[in-house]
This record gives C-alpha cells, sequence and structure tokens, in this order.
C-alpha cells in the first residue's frame, strides 16, 4: 500500500506512517484509520457497504430458566450483517431482552450507516452517533448499533483475510476461561459437585453459578462448588437482590472470586454499600445498555470488577475510544459470554481480563451459540 498503512488505529501500534515511526493510541483513531483507503490501479478507493440488515432470532429453551423474578422461556436475538460491496460479509448477534433491536437496526441505523461508512468503522461510529445521540445512546437502539459496529469491524478485517485482532495487530491473549455452570438454576447443590469437576476437566479455571430458586438454594449450590476445592468460584445473582442485606444473606462469609450483578441497573449506592460488606470482590455491568457504563461505575467506586458486554454497549468502536480511559484506571474485566467475540476484543485492548464465560452444553446461557455450534458439529449450515 505504499504510505498508506492498513494497520495505523491498532491500539499501541507502531506504524510507519510518511516516513516516519507514529505511535498509534485510541486517541489517533479518528481520522487516520488508514485501513479504510486501499490502493487500486486508479488510485485509493473507499470501502463501502452494499449491506446492513438486521433479523430477530427467537430460540425456545428446553426449560423455562428463573433466574429469581426473571423467568425465560425463550430467548430472543438480534442476528446483524454488514456486507461490503467487495462482497465481505461480518456478523454479529446478541440478545434483544425483548426489544426491538432489530427495527432499529433496519430502520434508524442501516440507511445513515450505509450513507456514512468508507471503511472506518470508528469514524462511523462516531459520525453516527453524533448525528443521533438521542436514541443511539441507550437501550434497544443501542444494542442495534454495537451489533452493526461490531458486524463492520469484522466485515473489514474479513476483506484482508485476517480477524478482526489480527487486523489491529494483535496476537489471541490467553484470558482465564469460566464455566457458567448451574443451569437451570431449580438444581441442587448434589449436581453441583459433578458439574464442576467437568468444567474443570474441560479446561475452565474457575466456575460461576446464577442465583438459584431461593435464596437459600443459591448458598448451597455456591457451597457446593467451593466445597470441590477444585477451582475459584463466583456468583451471578442475576439483579434478584433488593438490598445490600439481601445479597450477604446469600455470599457473606463465603471466599468467592467474586459477586456479580446483585442489584437492577440504576442501583449505585447499593452497590457501594453492598462492596463495603463484601470480604469478595464485586462485578456489575452485564446489562447497563448506555453509553455512561462503565464510567459511572469506575468514578464512584461501586465496584472491583467491570462486567462488560459490546454488543450492548458500544461495540468495538465504543471500548477503542475508551481504551487509554481503562487501561489508566487498572480496573480488570470480565466479559459477559459471547466468547467468540470477546476473545478477540479483549485482545485488542489494554486492560487486564481475568474471564471469558463458555456456557456448558445445554445450560440455555446462550442458546443462539448452543444451536450453531451443534449445527456446526452435524456437518450442518451455521
Amino acid at each position: 500500500m505504499g504510505e498508506q498503512n492498513r494497520c495505523c488505529g491498532r491500539v499501541g501500534a507502531t506504524v510507519p506512517l510518511r516516513g516516519k515511526s507514529a505511535k498509534i493510541s485510541s486517541r489517533d483513531y479518528y481520522g487516520v484509520f488508514d485501513g479504510a483507503l486501499f490502493a487500486g490501479k486508479g488510485g485509493l478507493m473507499a470501502i463501502k457497504i452494499s449491506e446492513v440488515s438486521a433479523r430477530r432470532v427467537t430460540v425456545t429453551l428446553p426449560r423455562p430458566v428463573q433466574l429469581g423474578e426473571y423467568l425465560i422461556k425463550a430467548r430472543g436475538y438480534c442476528v446483524t450483517t454488514v456486507r461490503l460491496e467487495d462482497g465481505s460479509v461480518g456478523h454479529a448477534f446478541g440478545l434483544d431482552r425483548g426489544g426491538p433491536v432489530a427495527e432499529c437496526v433496519n430502520t434508524l441505523i442501516a440507511p445513515a450507516y450505509k450513507e456514512i461508512f468508507t471503511g472506518d468503522p470508528v469514524a462511523a461510529w462516531d459520525v453516527l452517533y453524533r448525528r443521533a445521540s438521542a436514541p443511539l445512546s441507550s437501550g434497544a437502539a443501542l444494542r442495534g448499533f454495537s451489533l452493526v459496529d461490531l458486524a463492520a469491524h469484522e466485515a473489514v478485517a474479513k476483506s484482508e483475510g485476517k480477524s478482526v485482532a489480527q487486523f489491529f495487530g494483535k496476537s489471541e491473549k490467553k484470558i482465564p476461561k469460566w464455566a457458567v455452570i448451574g443451569y437451570p438454576p431449580s438444581r441442587g447443590p448434589e449436581d453441583i459437585e459433578w458439574e464442576v469437576r467437568a468444567a474443570v476437566a474441560a479446561g475452565a479455571q474457575g466456575v460461576k453459578l446464577p442465583v438459584g430458586m431461593t435464596p437459600e438454594l443459591t448458598r448451597e449450590r455456591i457451597i457446593a462448588a467451593l466445597d470441590t476445592k477444585l477451582c475459584p468460584v463466583s456468583t451471578d445473582l442475576a439483579f434478584s437482590c433488593r438490598t445490600a442485606e439481601d445479597a450477604m444473606k446469600i455470599v457473606g462469609g463465603l471466599d468467592l472470586a467474586w459477586v456479580e450483578d446483585p442489584f437492577v441497573s440504576g442501583s449505585l449506592m447499593e452497590l457501594k454499600k453492598l462492596r463495603s460488606l463484601l470480604n469478595s470482590p464485586l462485578a456489575s455491568g452485564d446489562d447497563e445498555t448506555h453509553l455512561y457504563h462503565p464510567q459511572a461505575f469506575v468514578e464512584t467506586g461501586a465496584v472491583d470488577i467491570l462486567r462488560i458486554d459490546t454488543t450492548c454497549q458500544g461495540g468495538l468502536s465504543r471500548l477503542l475510544q475508551l481504551n487509554d480511559y481503562l487501561a489508566a484506571k487498572n480496573l480488570p474485566v470480565s466479559w459477559h459470554v459471547y466468547d467468540a467475540w470477546h476473545s478477540q476484543v479483549a485482545s485488542i485492548l489494554d486492560v487486564e481480563s481475568i474471564s471469558i464465560e463458555y456456557s456448558a452444553p445445554g445450560a440455555s446461557v446462550d442458546a443462539l451459540a448452543e444451536l450453531i455450534v451443534a449445527k456446526q458439529k452435524d456437518g450442518g449450515e451455521s
């Protein structure tokens, strides 16, 4: 590409630029993402998009999952596609939580994104967000915006025959694998021991259990996992507690790797109180579908560990913008499921990633991913 450097914009990469060497950080993404331009016979050519689309996919669960008061009979997903004019295709999917995510993509995001995009997903993200920050800053529209961004990054990387991490000049980091076990939550402590053993035998370095059918059962299940002494244990209280005292009845005195998402969104004061009482680290953030996350948790000292999900919190481009901030704050990150995507994102960023989550087969944590893997094993199309 001559002076055009396709790697310009990689976090922390040193690249040749106009005959010199330049250190690139996330501050430099805007306007210098030279991967957006390709040298052709007639000079430089922008990458254009031929398709941005989304559809809703509903996966009915074999057994309903009840997390506290939250009953899940089916998992609804938004599956997003970005196709470049050169034929390269990127995909991304995430839970829609019952919201009109696919509709937001197809009506609010797709027409403008196709018009704006010239090959640089980070610049396209910034331009579109500043045009429509009110709808795109939270909720279903942010979920759709996040998925379009991820799919666009994958399409651009594929156009050069690379993974997303490779496109940013990164090799995939070895991040601890955590198995999500204990589904369905009605399963008793007598079943937990063999699940821990199976997870560790499969390569898990830790296990995480969801809230059980009752607070008492939740505690019994956690103790059963701890008693195996095979690996670290964390628990997802899945927004089931109303007060710090409620949470302490479940986890008080237990030696946990972390306690996760005890309260519904908007519970900063409750988080801070619980953090002051716990002997274990506190984590939160799974479904904080707004762009005050993760800064709101960081700046208020509400948590010890950030839970981040690129599929609903702005995609990769948002995290590239926050890379320097997160690196400076030095809070560890635990990634919310979607291991295929989050292993790539975690490898690009300059943050400490303490876990990538994997769903045990049949657990219905990420039912669509389980279905895709099952079809691949059967030799079918995914």
